[in-house]
Formats: C-alpha cells, structure tokens, sequence
C-alpha cells in the first residue's frame, strides 16, 4: 500500500477511516459501480446504485481536511429534496450520505468465502483414469 500522503492517494481522499487509521479514497477504476476503498483493511464502502457519477473535488473540508465530493444522481432516483440531481458533500460528515452506502468489511468477505467453493463432481479435477482396456 502506498502512504496516505502520496500526493496520488491524497488527491482521492474523501474521509479518514476511524476503524483503520487510514483513508477513505474514491476506487480510481470508476463507475458505475461507484465504490470507496480504504487504504489500511481491505473495506469497501458501496455508493448507491442510483449514483450516476462522483468526482473528487479540490475543495477540503476545513475541519478534517478532506476533500469534496460532486455527486450526480439518476433522473428521478436522487434522495435529495425536490429530485435535484447534484450534490456536494464531504462523506466524512455527511449523514444523508452514510446513510444511503452500503459498507463490506474484509473479514467478512474472507469468511464467506472460505465455505468450500463449487463441487466439480468427481475426482476433484483429478483425471479419471485410463478406464478398463
């Protein structure tokens, strides 16, 4: 992982991540799937499927220092008042946001993966012999 000051990995940060002590940066592989990845625990933080575009602004919070996030939602998906489509936000201390984003720890998706994965039926993958001759 790179340091939370690398001038790249501060160009995308959105929040800090209380539970890591790292960072909350927008995932640079872009939408649709809209997602902020930290940058100590491997947790995701899904935006709504309803957010249409994000875009790290320079503008920073002057509290936490973070920067400003542009959100533009769907035609007639936006949560916000009226159905306006564009939002601005620091998602450190926006609650209407956190309250719309769905959150994967890690851990979690270790342990859902470990249940043995798909039955490949016989053998295991191992050949199956040269048969009777």
């Amino acid at each position: 992982p790179h340091p939370d000051k690398m001038p790249l990995i501060e160009e995308m940060t959105v929040s800090p991540d209380p539970e890591s002590n790292g960072v909350l940066i927008l995932d640079p592989h872009l939408g649709p799937k809209w997602r902020l990845v930290s940058t100590r625990e491997p947790t995701i933080v899904h935006m709504p499927k309803s957010v249409e575009k994000v875009t790290v602004l320079n503008a920073k919070d002057e509290v936490l220092g973070c920067r400003m996030m542009s959100i533009e939602f769907k035609e007639g998906e936006s949560p916000l008042e009226g159905g306006k489509k564009k939002y601005t936000s620091c998602f450190a201390n926006d609650e209407m946001l956190q309250g719309l984003v769905r959150i994967h720890h890690g851990d979690e998706r270790m342990k859902a993966s470990s249940r043995g994965g798909r039955g490949r039926g016989r053998g295991g993958g191992r050949g199956r012999g040269r048969g009777r001759r």
